[in-house]
């Protein structure tokens, strides 16, 4: 027996039966209906009906009296969010009035899809100036013409086309198709006496929908003479009565509709209907809209029935495999028969439970006929209800819309100052990393349904095709998250609706240029094979997906393209050529055969820039003068390229040999030529080597890699410049390698001590830390920058080499209670061994000794100090002083400090 409060919003969604805009206020009751309606008191009513107004099911309008109606029903109806409460309905008409003409088509499965096209030319038709222009509807029995119609009607009501009272007439023209008279009485009217049976004169429908919309179905059973009649009527906007001479007019906008083909009708009438909208059946629609089709054709049945409705999954996998010849109305008319049954063998009011046995015996004999293997399915059962929503297979995105709302609350923390780019990117690795796992382990929604299945085995073949094409190493698990992204989201539009800030898309786009350029090249060939389309959304999410993978490992840094003309010619050797050598050597690039040099230098640009190009490139390419290739890229590119002119897959083999063995460009263009003869040329780069940056700290490279994001942070958008982190002893003791030395124009040295490395630009860390080295910075981009500019870099190192960020970036510690006990420290040493320290040996202080902490408590401290014992024996004072100091620090984290580092400790305090 149903409940108080169930009874209630039974009233309340039978109220919205009809819902219009012009008979709003039908839609609402009162407390006194209740009372009358249940037979209860008007206080139970009251506590009832508010009791579900605050849980969201219905709204009220607080005029006298008191007002409700159903949510969902006005949100769904209507497109728009509806507050629990409003101070009169006048409110609620001016919030549905603003909504968007367009939102009508929402209530329409695939009006974002299969129907997108026809919806185009329905607004065509519709602000055509003057009458609009009549439309044809083509398409199968039970496709949803004369629905079509009715939105059509909604619409130009909602674009303001049509008054709110603007008439709706319809004439199923195949009613009357053995009395063609009595079809032309009905349409245009006719007089008494007219004909036998005309006893008084009658208005016709195109009088009846003057100002309005006539509908004309099945308009292929109309006469010769009846098209003849319309098309006049089309051309003048007059017409005249059966039995009378006097002409009439009208202004009524026209829609037909039919199942036949044009050849049916008279060509004069064809002519004068310029626009021809053809519905889709139900195969045509795809397997996604046919599924939210069944879907929603249970819900209605669940309204009706007034009891919820449970699907077995097998039962929805046949529905959506069967192929129904009366479209959309043989769909219901199943789910009607399978309700039907189902009722009759079970004893249960409120559930309906459709098992196979349900369904019509037809449908096995068709498919058993078309000799159909059905799909397995496994999963959940589905539940429908009477109250606007399916219980089960949530469509609601709510974890990709939060997974989206943290990306850009963590990104704005960056805009604002308050994370590095290496912290921002560490974050949303996190979240990313996180979304992609609860998508394929929490399957608690997953449907399972054969078209997940079709996109995942598509999925599988594309990136087995691409799997030798990047660098990116694709695990199955990743190629499982691919597919059911699609599917749940993408398919389903639901990232549609979503946004990305711009700033943000353009990030992404800048600092993950790899996976970039790996969505490049497979989102195309997914939108070929699923024919769908990505928007800006999806691509700016794949690429932070695409990052999350392990980069394959290249023994080499030579990079190397094949470019041929023809669909597939290079990507068929590359793809040959990669799985042979066992790792993604070479890239493809297919030309048309009418591409330009300029075409072809573009493409190469494009490659080298996704790619992060910067050792060198090799060139296979099957024609073009390279001369003339090249001179279209060496104004944009740094790097040395080795062109070959002669393509194959035994010549690609060799040179992937080569370039798996570490050889240098100059080396394999020198092989090659000893092989064979082909057209070999090297060009070296005009442009002036790129600028660099060394850090280092004699405590090891951890702290140099720290140091090299902080200066990332600072220099990002105002200098194209590589910032190196290399060990201070290998820098102490070699120097800078005559490799880096040709590659790179070195700047500086940045670091916490200085290695003496000769003729090499040195900045000591805590000069910029404690904002004395703004000279030094000054010197470092002089020939580079603007005086501006510089400033700018200056504030830049200022603001985000302050202390606390130093430390905080550099250490795991509480930045805080850290600084604290390291000044204690320091105030003691500078009393007991009468020192006076400099601002740039405190911060050296601070920054060394919140590093050593962090090494100790992960027993990685320091075990070389250079002359040890001598050390020991010569400064036994300032040891004992250090250690008993230092004894604090001890006992807060449990680490004990050894002589190493007190010997580090010994040349801050000192300067040596």
């Amino acid at each position: 027996m149903a409940t108080l409060e169930e009874t209630i919003i039974a009233l309340a969604e039978e109220k919205c039966g009809n819902l219009q805009l012009k008979t709003i206020e039908m839609a609402f009751f009162d407390t006194p209906e209740i009372e009358k309606r249940l037979k209860i008191s008007r206080t139970q009513a009251s506590r009832a009906a508010n009791r579900l107004v605050e849980n969201g099911q219905l709204f009220k309008v607080n005029t006298r009296p008191v007002l409700f109606a159903a949510k969902a029903a006005f949100e769904q109806h209507f497109k728009l969010d509806i507050n629990r409460e409003y101070e009169r309905i006048q409110e609620i008409i001016e919030l549905v009035s603003k909504v968007p003409a367009e939102r009508v088509f929402e209530q329409m499965i695939g009006y974002d899809k299969s129907l997108s096209e026809t919806l185009e030319q329905l607004k065509t038709a519709v602000f055509y100036p003057g009458n609009g222009l009549p439309i044809m509807l083509m398409g199968d029995t039970g496709v949803g013409k004369s629905y079509f119609v009715q939105v059509m009607h909604e619409y130009m009501i909602k674009a303001g086309v049509l008054s709110q009272d603007a008439p709706f007439k319809v004439l199923n023209c195949a009613q009357y198709f053995n009395n063609p008279e009595l079809l032309s009485g009905l349409l245009f009217g006719y007089s008494k006496g007219a004909f036998t049976g005309a006893y008084e004169s009658r208005t016709g429908l195109l009088e009846e929908a003057d100002q309005g919309l006539l509908f004309l179905d099945e308009v292929h059973r109309l006469n010769a003479e009846g098209q003849e009649k319309l098309f006049t009527f089309m051309d003048k906007g007059t017409f005249v009565r059966i039995g009378e001479t006097k002409a009439r007019q009208a202004k009524v906008r026209l829609a037909f509709a039919t199942t036949e083909k044009p050849q049916e009708f008279l060509q004069t009438f064809l002519r004068r209907i310029p626009i021809h909208i053809y519905i889709p059946n139900m195969d045509e629609r795809g397997i996604m809209e046919k599924r939210q089709m069944i879907e929603y054709l249970f819900g209605k049945e669940s309204r009706k029935l007034q009891c919820l409705i449970e699907v077995t999954p097998r039962v929805m996998n046949i529905l959506l495999q069967t192929h129904y010849e009366g479209n959309i109305g043989e769909i219901e008319n199943m789910i009607k028969y399978a309700c039907g049954s189902a009722i009759a063998r079970s004893e249960q009011s409120e559930r309906v439970n459709i098992q196979l046995r349900d369904l019509p015996q037809k449908i096995y004999a068709l498919n058993s006929q078309q000799q159909k293997q059905w799909t397995t399915f496994e999963g959940s059962n589905l539940i429908f209800s009477g109250t606007y929503e399916k219980k089960q297979l949530s469509g609601q995105p709510k974890e990709l819309t939060n997974f989206i709302t943290h990306l850009i609350m963590l990104y704005q923390h960056f805009e604002q100052g308050s994370e590095s780019i290496y912290d921002l990117k560490k974050q949303w690795l996190q979240q990313v990393t996180q979304f992609i796992d609860e998508l394929v382990y929490q399957d608690k929604y997953a449907s399972h349904m054969s078209l997940e299945k079709f996109i995942l085995t598509t999925m599988q073949e594309i990136f087995r095709e691409l799997d030798y094409q990047t660098k990116f190493r694709y695990d199955g698990n990743f190629v499982l998250f691919f597919a059911h992204y699609i599917y749940r989201y993408v398919l389903k539009g639901e990232t549609e609706a979503l946004e990305l800030p711009e700033s943000l898309r353009a990030f992404v786009t800048d600092h993950y240029k790899l996976a970039k350029g790996a969505i490049n090249k497979l989102l195309p060939e997914v939108e070929k094979r699923l024919d769908l389309t990505f928007n800006e959304v999806d691509r700016c999410l794949f690429i932070l997906f695409l990052s999350t993978l392990e980069q394959a490992e290249q023994e080499a840094d030579l990079d190397a393209i094949i470019l041929a003309h023809g669909y597939a010619t290079a990507s068929s050797i590359a793809n040959v050529c990669n799985r042979m050598l066992g790792s993604p050597t070479f890239a493809s690039i297919d030309m048309p055969i009418e591409a330009t040099l300029d075409d072809i230098g573009e493409k190469v640009r494009l490659y080298i820039e996704e790619n992060q190009v910067n050792r060198g490139l090799v060139i296979l390419i099957d024609m073009g003068s390279l001369n003339m290739i090249y001179e279209q890229l060496k104004q944009d590119i740094d790097i040395p390229i080795l062109f070959i002119d002669q393509l194959g897959t035994l010549m690609a083999l060799e040179i992937g040999n080569l370039i798996q063995q570490g050889k240098e460009l100059t080396e394999i263009a020198e092989q090659m030529k000893e092989v064979t003869a082909p057209n070999i040329q090297l060009f070296q780069p005009q442009r002036s080597k790129r600028k660099a940056i060394i850090t280092t700290c004699f405590t090891g490279i951890g702290t140099a890699v720290q140091i090299q994001k902080l200066l990332y942070d600072c220099l990002a958008g105002m200098v194209d410049i590589e910032i190196i982190p290399i060990e201070f002893k290998e820098l102490k003791e070699n120097g800078v390698s005559p490799a880096l030395s040709a590659k790179y124009e070195l700047l500086a040295i940045i670091g916490t001590d200085d290695p003496h490395v000769p003729e090499e630009n040195f900045v000591l860390l805590e000069t910029i830390i404690s904002g004395d080295g703004s000279s030094r910075i000054a010197e470092i981009f002089q020939r580079t920058l603007s005086e501006e500019d510089i400033l700018e870099i200056n504030n830049r190192l200022v603001k985000n080499f302050s202390l606390i960020r130093v430390i905080d970036s550099l250490t795991i510690l509480d930045t805080k209670k850290i600084m604290e006990l390291v000044e204690d420290c320091i105030r003691e040493l500078e009393s007991r061994l009468s020192l006076e320290l400099s601002n740039a040996r405190k911060v050296a202080m601070y920054v060394h000794v919140s590093c050593m902490v962090e090494r100790l408590i992960r027993h990685s401290e320091i075990v070389d100090f250079p002359d040890l014992e001598k050390f020991s024996y010569e400064h036994q004072k300032e040891i004992r002083v250090i250690q008993e100091v230092f004894s604090v620090l001890e006992q807060t984290y449990s680490v004990t400090v050894p002589l190493t580092e007190i010997g580090y400790i010994h040349n801050i305090l000192y300067n040596t």
